[in-house]
């Protein structure tokens, strides 16, 4: 996106930070060496102190030279020395010595007025007066750009002539006196307007100069992210390719075990690579998927409070083996966002129990204080491997795995830990690491107590896929239980009718609302599968709606590959189902056992 140009402000209305940088740039523009200048001034003034030397005075002439020797001395080979890098305090200190010292030149060259004036000549008044005020014009142009010092100077310069004029002049050189005041009012209001018309030219130079750094910076951000991107990108294609190689090759194997005859040992075999290459794959793309979300912010938080305990043992129950123990205070109640905690610590269980082969997984919360109020600490501890100290910023890296380079699928990605971290920059908490080689590694973040009085929110219940209390294992479907598939994927609707019919169930495949509306024995059907993403007016939604009116009774599952939390709620609220791509045999199978028990009842 790129900011509209907009003229910057004027210096009197910048910030302070502004008005500071263009009055430091002034006061450095004012004591720049101006070598050949001052050699020129110095010699013009020697001219005109030979003129009046001749025509007044020889030794006043001598004092005035010396005196303008000595100030172009102190201005040629002692030049003020500026402090580095400027404070308020040492800028104002600057400009005092600075006024100073251009108070002192100019003074000097004014003194001509009363040292060079001969009450007797009205035509060397005249001349001294034009002198002066040809100084003054010059000095306005080169003494200072630092508008009191200027202002100072020239008020310096003129003052001798003028007064000297008024009081021992000829009646002409009183005019001229005059006319000096006048000049003298006229310098100061052009010193004023040139010196602002400066600043705003340094304000304007300064504000291009901030634009362009500020450019530099978006474009070096901008060319980071996309190497990030790049980098991003490049490891998921080589690890998604990995799990489609091996089904690929597996799916050959299998073709070729059929085709030749080979024992059931051998065909299960490859079928139980098959499916393990198909699981790596599904935990890829979920978790490419939820990175997506997140960076996307499609997710809102929701604030509310959480009981630790409960949800804690329920991570701990569906890690299984009883590899994972709690140690939480009943009343730890925090204030977070449900769903995005417990995908926190569902990602550093999980870390944790994959890289402790042996030992358990310690989940501890403890209550702390802190300046705002109470907190609990939240712990995942671990008897691992460990890290070392050089990897523990790298751990939370897009696929980064200590321990795994061989890139083992069956021990993760490297985006857990990714996950983690983009989802406590969004809870606006921070997840420390203290680990050590061989004597494994402990995670821990803090969380806000909830408010006093607040409802208190119960965990989300997520079981884990394929997992089940065993009854569903005893039952069985049966034969043509009528199941309705409307899913516009070819290839899709041939796999879940193949499964279906080895159920010995009786699928109805359309791929269409429309055409399912049209064809479909509505009251002779005991479920509904319905692809959201559907062609045509109707979507997977619509579907079920219409589906539900005209059988309130009938088992119905929306699927996709991107269920949200919205089409959550949306099948909860309905009494749906909702089945994220790649939906799981047994996932499948509980739902049509549910619909046939729905059915006979």
């Amino acid at each position: 996106m790129t900011p509209t140009p907009a003229s910057p402000p004027a210096p009197a209305a910048a910030g302070n930070g502004d008005r500071f940088a263009i009055q430091c740039e002034v006061l450095r523009l004012s004591i720049r060496p101006i070598g050949p200048v001052l050699l020129a001034q110095y010699l013009l003034n020697c001219g005109v102190a030979a003129l009046f030397a001749w025509q007044v005075s020889l030794a006043r002439a001598l004092a005035w030279i010396a005196l303008i020797t000595g100030v172009t001395v102190m201005r040629g080979f002692f030049p003020q020395r500026l402090p580095e890098p400027f404070t308020p305090a040492s800028l104002r200190e600057a400009q005092r010595t600075h006024t100073l010292r251009t108070a002192v030149w100019e003074l000097a060259h004014g003194l001509a007025g009363v040292l060079l004036f001969d009450p007797a000549r009205a035509d060397l008044q005249l001349l001294l007066g034009l002198i002066i005020m040809g100084m003054t014009l010059s000095s306005a142009f080169s003494v200072s750009f630092y508008t009191p010092a200027t202002q100072l100077a020239i008020t310096l310069l003129l003052a001798p002539i003028i007064v000297t004029g008024l009081w021992l002049g000829a009646p002409v050189m009183a005019a001229v006196a005059v006319i000096g005041i006048g000049l003298t009012a006229m310098m100061w209001k052009l010193v004023a307007e040139r010196s602002r018309q400066l600043e705003e030219n340094i304000g304007l130079r300064l504000n291009e100069h901030r634009l362009r750094e500020q450019a530099l910076v978006g474009l070096r951000a901008s060319e980071q992210a996309q190497a990030e991107r790049l980098r991003f990108f490049s490891a998921a294609n080589h690890d998604l390719r990995q799990p489609v190689m091996a089904i690929g090759l597996q799916a050959e194997v299998l073709r070729q075990q059929l085709n030749d005859g080979a024992s059931m040992e051998a065909v299960q075999h490859t079928v139980g690579s098959l499916a393990r290459a198909q699981q790596a794959l599904e935990g890829l793309t979920n978790q490419l998927l939820e990175i997506g979300r997140i960076e996307a912010a499609v997710d809102p938080l929701r604030p509310t409070s959480v009981a630790l305990a409960p949800l804690l043992h329920e991570l701990a129950r569906q890690a299984g083996h009883g590899r994972v123990l709690v140690r939480c205070p009943p009343d730890a109640i925090a204030w977070s966002d449900t769903v995005s905690l417990r995908r926190v610590l569902a990602n550093l269980v999980d870390n944790a129990v994959k890289f402790t082969p042996r030992g358990r997984v310690l989940l501890a919360v403890r209550a702390r204080r802190r300046d705002t109020g109470q907190a609990w600490r939240v712990e995942v501890r671990d008897s691992g491997i460990g890290i070392a100290p050089e990897a523990q910023q790298r751990v939370f890296d897009d696929f980064e795995q200590i321990g795994n380079v061989e890139r083992n699928l069956q021990r993760g990605h490297g985006l857990g830990l990714a996950i983690v971290r983009r989802l406590a920059a969004q809870l606006g908490i921070e997840v420390t690491l203290r680990s050590a080689p061989g004597r494994g590694s402990v995670f821990a973040f803090e969380l806000p107590a909830a408010p006093e009085g607040a409802t208190v929110s119960p965990p989300p219940a997520t079981p884990a896929a394929g997992q089940d209390d065993g009854t569903d294992a005893a039952r069985t479907l049966r034969p043509g239980l009528a199941v309705l598939v409307v899913e516009d994927n070819a290839v899709v609707a041939d796999s879940l009718t193949a499964l279906l019919r080895q159920w010995e169930v009786e699928p109805r495949v359309y791929g269409s609302a429309a055409e399912a509306l049209a064809l479909a024995d509505l009251h002779a059907l005991d479920a509904a599968l319905c692809d959201i993403r559907l062609p045509g007016a109707l979507d997977g939604i619509a579907l079920a709606e219409r589906l539900q009116r005209q059988k309130p009774s009938l088992a119905i599952a929306l699927i996709s590959a991107d269920i949200n939390e919205a089409t959550q709620r949306l099948a909860a609220e309905r009494g749906w189902h909702a089945l994220r791509k790649p939906v799981q045999p047994e996932e499948l199978r509980r739902l049509l056992l549910g619909a046939q028990q729905q059915a006979r009842g």
